[in-house]
């Protein structure tokens, strides 16, 4: 941590200025330490990275120990197959062309804040060493769990990059610090998708732009099934549930592999079900259970989405009359709406 990121912090708090008591230094950074607000309260600073743990939502507490498990697991996700998945996925739902056009999106901001930026895996599809340009744009992830320090690893050598453990429900930033914010498939993941929207809209300047993805509502019987499966595993530590996800993950790769479609002869709105022709893996899939397969995938890949899925203990889904409700209550105006199957995708500016 650089000491100019001190001087735009907060105690998550109270909202009071935090002042650097001690702190250890490797050439111009500053490795161990100790943060103190007005009020006495002290955060640690241990690998370059200000520590901001103040959550005792004990759901929160289970999600976050959930995801620092999943982006340690780094062959379940680090591979030229999964970025090939992910990057026209990406591109298609943000709105943007090339990789390129994102890099010199975010390149030309002034302060970019990650929210909820996991082991750093969206954000390294598009940052470099070079995705400032000509600027000096800053970028800052954030990120509740000890996937932070992924994070880290993987881009902290980039210059402008910073990196902070907070919950962002409450964050350690004044208001009106960032003019852009990015959070992919993160506000779900919280206590409350709506306060962690408007958290983040607080520290949203003027004319600055709000990028997230949060899931979507599903039919009635995959929403029930969601939330039995959820419940039978979130408890379990994160290695036992990995193990258990392994069988429902077996038989996606068994209904993928069947290569049959079926044909709907005609809606069936009680179900969310519409007419149409559909291969049986995926009807069963957005329908009635989340058996994720791709044959591109390992078996660790797959497994790693319906983990993703199934064992957060926060994982709620929406519709989009709550998000375009939640964003106007947050002085938010939606340039893009983006509508698929898993969720939804928008860009926002803040008037």
């Amino acid at each position: 941590m650089y000491e100019s990121l001190v001087k735009f912090l907060v105690d998550p708090v109270s909202k009071s200025p935090l002042s650097l008591v001690e702190g250890k230094y490797e050439d111009d950074r500053i490795m161990e330490g100790k943060l103190r607000g007005l009020e006495g309260r002290l955060y640690t600073i241990s690998n370059g990275i200000p520590r901001f743990g103040v959550t005792e939502d004990q759901d929160q507490k289970q999600t976050e120990n959930s995801f620092a498990f999943k982006w340690q697991q780094r062959n379940s996700y680090d591979s030229p197959q999964w970025y090939d998945a992910l990057i026209p996925w990406a591109l298609t739902r943000f709105g943007f062309e090339t990789i390129e056009d994102m890099r010199a999106y975010f390149g030309s901001r002034r302060r970019v804040l990650d929210a909820g930026c996991g082991g750093g895996m969206t954000t390294s599809l598009w940052i470099n060493p070079f995705w400032r340009g000509d600027g000096q744009a800053e970028w800052l992830g954030i990120d509740i769990s000890s996937a932070i320090d992924v994070a880290q690893e993987r881009l902290g050598s980039i210059p402008g990059t910073n990196f902070i453990q907070a919950d962002i429900l409450q964050l350690p930033f004044p208001e009106q610090t960032f003019d852009a914010i990015f959070s992919e498939g993160v506000l779900h993941h919280t206590p409350s998708t709506e306060l962690a929207l408007k958290s983040l809209a607080t520290v949203l300047e003027s004319g600055g732009e709000f990028l997230f993805y949060v899931y979507k509502k599903k039919s009635p019987i995959r929403e029930f099934t969601d939330d039995h499966i959820r419940n039978a595993i979130s408890s379990l530590p994160p290695d036992e549930a990995w193990a258990l996800l392994r069988p429902l993950t077996k038989l996606g790769k068994a209904l993928a592999d069947l290569h049959a479609d079926i044909e709907v002869p005609e809606d069936i709105p009680y179900l969310g079900i519409k007419a149409g022709r559909y291969d049986v893996q995926r009807l069963i899939y957005w329908h009635f259970a989340k058996l994720y397969w791709r044959d591109t995938f390992t078996f660790e890949e797959n497994n790693h989405v319906n983990f993703d899925w199934y064992h957060p203990k926060y994982a709620t889904r929406h519709t989009e009359e709550e998000l375009r409700r939640w964003c106007s209550e947050a002085n938010l105006t939606i340039t893009r709406f983006d509508t698929q199957e898993a969720g939804y995708t928008i860009r926002a500016t803040k008037n």
